[in-house]
């Protein structure tokens, strides 16, 4: 991070370098430039004693020995004439002749920077180009503010003619360089000038907007959006000062302009202020906080006034901005002498800010001749605080992560216990948000499976093998229910309750994954001299109520349906017919357009707590593929030998399930369906006996 910000730091220095002014001698309005070389020093401020014509435009000017001087550049403010002193209200010519080299071959250029108010540039009598539009009187005059670069005459001789007018700005004159040099010069470092700005607001107002991004990231870190509103103090005062690059994208007044230079000089140090109080709270005074944001406010007021009152706060202003910097800065060494965190680099950058400032203050009101560098020193000082706080920022950032990784651990952790696809039909995306009596109304299938005579197996095991043998076979079954677009709903005892809220045959294509699963498993148990196990599965189609039950301290996510009461006694009726599915007839009409296994009919059954018995369907690819093939090449003779039973002729029901027994000794279904035609003909012969 460190040499990211000296190489951006030395990449700025660079851009706003530029090549510095020769300062002229100017004497009684005449220099003499004709030994001048222009290719080693190629920009000449015309500084020095200018004649001064006050009140009088160019055309009007009469030159004699008693013409008054004026050394530019200055304001006319306070310049001593017979009927007293100038104020900043008037208009005035100033007038210097050049001598220039008679073999120069350039073209040459003046530079003019911007003035307060407005002005005209002539050359040899011709009007050359300026800003706005200055006259004698206030109905003929027209303030703007920019730069203006004019071509001069090929001659070696020229007279320059200044023609300034103030009737709004507290202060009129020239207080800029006025340089001379080749037009190719001049335009390029004019045009480097407007690119130094126009990056240095970019800048700002890129560090501004990932500051205000921060806040609203962490509300909590205050000192972030202070950042943000300090830099767009600056950003504002950058682009409506110096080249003021603003007027490249809008057309504005002058007093708008004017007025947005002084607000954003105005708010800058208040702003600034808040910005460090927000940081070290305990060491600076919140009272001298609101001494200067009233202050602020005040003179933000006095904007309301025409400008000829508010620009005369510049005067007073700068005092209280140098003397709001140099607060800022004591209290940021007592913050260093108490060993806060990051207050070294803070004292640093505000030094350098405080610098930048002052140099700017003293520009503004003529006392120095450099440029405005506050902006630059802000940039520099801003990334010094991005520095500085990168390292709490990633610090932050390194504990949201272990927090946000220990929230999806916990979160992992509690899907374990209450399956996210639960919380999703019950509408909720985390667990946090679940409570007591949230419920919602469904259509589902449930699958149940359990453990053949596990309570007589299970005697045989000691609790640790129990708990291995039942996490062995959970293991197993539990990823083919979710493979399958279903979710384990709980866990009672060796047995397994699933919904599958999408699809009948999910639940029919789990049921049959899951007995081969078994199959499999029952090999190794085998290999390991284990008796094989045998799960018996119900499933049934219907609606249910999927909610949150319990009390406030102790809250589980069940299911309450007669569709539940009743898949669990069809998973009961696999034991009557000794078989592995056993499917509803809601579920088997539903799914048997698209049910993409082979079933047969069994009977209708008698289910505990309804008064209708129920038709339940065996699906038979539950089996092991040889006998599930002859199940199936069998299916024709079985529904004649089912029908003939239903029918009551139990002679013909006999004959076909005792042929099909023949051809399957193990099919478990029509052997007690043989066994009933048996039972059925005994009774006959005893009723018919009596």
């Amino acid at each position: 991070m460190k040499k990211l910000f000296l190489i951006f730091l030395l990449f700025h220095l660079g851009c706003l370098s530029e090549e510095r002014n020769v300062k002229a001698e100017t004497k009684k309005g005449y220099l003499d430039l004709s030994q001048h070389s222009f290719s080693d020093q190629p920009f000449v401020a015309l500084n020095g004693e200018w004649k001064f014509f006050w009140n009088t435009a160019p055309s009007q000017i009469q030159e004699s020995d008693s013409d008054l001087l004026l050394d530019l550049p200055k304001h006319w403010n306070g310049y001593k004439m017979d009927y007293g002193s100038l104020s900043g209200f008037g208009h005035a010519s100033f007038r210097i002749k050049l001598k220039l080299d008679e073999n120069l071959r350039e073209t040459m250029a003046l530079t003019v920077y911007e003035q307060d108010t407005s002005y005209a540039i002539y050359a040899n009598g011709k009007y050359l180009g300026g800003s706005g539009k200055p006259g004698s009187n206030l109905n003929e005059y027209t303030p703007q503010v920019k730069s203006t670069i004019v071509v001069l005459p090929q001659t070696s001789e020229i007279t320059i003619d200044l023609y300034v007018a103030n009737y709004v700005h507290r202060k009129g004159g020239i207080w800029n360089d006025i340089v001379i040099s080749s037009y190719t010069k001049a335009e390029s470092r004019l045009t480097k000038r407007k690119i130094n700005e126009t990056m240095l607001s970019s800048i700002l107002a890129f560090v501004g907007f990932f500051f205000l991004v921060m806040y609203f990231y962490n509300r909590d870190g205050k000192h972030t959006i202070g950042i943000f509103l300090f830099s767009l103090a600056v950003l504002l005062r950058t682009i409506s000062t110096g080249e003021r690059i603003l007027l490249e994208f809008a057309e504005l007044p002058y007093w708008f302009l004017l007025r947005l230079e002084y607000v954003s000089w105005y708010w800058s140090a208040p702003l600034l202020y808040h910005y460090f109080y927000t940081i070290f709270p305990e060491d600076f005074s919140k009272k001298m906080g609101t001494f200067f944001y009233t202050l602020s406010s005040v003179l933000t007021i006095g904007l309301l006034l025409p400008p000829v009152y508010f620009t005369e706060t510049a005067s007073i202003y700068p005092i209280a901005f140098v003397a709001n910097g140099m607060i800022i800065f004591t209290y940021l060494y007592r913050a260093y002498q108490k060993k806060r965190m990051e207050s070294k680099p803070l004292l640093l950058g505000m030094l350098l800010v405080l610098i930048a400032a002052t140099n700017d203050v003293l520009h503004a009101e003529s006392y120095i001749h450099t440029t405005y560098i506050a902006p630059a020193s802000v940039v520099i000082f801003v990334f010094l605080q991005v520095m500085t706080f990168g390292r709490t920022v990633r610090q932050t950032m390194t504990k949201t992560l272990e927090f946000a990784q220990e929230q999806k651990q916990l979160s992992n952790s509690f899907s374990r216990f209450v399956p996210t696809e639960f919380l999703y039909h019950l509408g909720k995306t985390d667990i946090r948000y679940v409570d007591l009596g949230d419920q919602v109304q469904k259509r589902m299938t449930i699958l149940f499976a359990d453990i053949r005579s596990f309570t007589e197996f299970s005697e045989t095991l000691t609790p640790k093998e129990n708990f291995d043998f039942l996490n062995s076979y959970l293991q197993r079954v539990g990823p083919i229910i979710r493979h399958n677009n279903g979710f384990i709903d709980k866990f009672i005892g060796d047995a397994v309750m699933a919904l599958f809220p999408y699809d009948i045959n999910d639940a029919v294509k789990a049921a049959v994954e899951m007995q081969d699963a078994i199959r499999i498993y029952n090999g190794h148990r085998a290999n390991c001299g284990y008796i094989p196990i045998e799960v018996g599965i119900g499933i049934h189609t219907g609606n249910l109520t999927l909610g949150i039950l319990g009390e406030h301290k102790r809250m589980e996510g069940t299911v309450i349906s007669d569709a539940v009461n009743l898949a669990s006694r069809i998973e009961g009726i696999t034991k009557l017919f000794s078989s592995r599915i056993v499917i509803s007839a809601d579920t088997f009409i539903e799914a048997s357009e698209g049910l993409g296994y082979h079933y047969r009919l069994l009977d209708r059954v008698a289910i505990k707590g309804k008064t209708e018995s129920v038709f339940v369907v065996e699906v038979l690819d539950g089996y092991e593929p040889e006998k599930a093939s002859r199940l199936i090449s069998s299916k024709d003779d079985y529904t004649l030998a089912l029908d003939a039973f239903r029918r009551d002729d139990f002679e013909e029901a006999l004959d076909g399930f005792s042929k099909l027994l023949d051809k399957n000794p193990d099919d478990s279904v029509s052997r007690l369906f043989l066994e009933r035609c048996r039972d059925a003909k005994e009774r006959t012969k005893t009723e018919f006996g009596s």
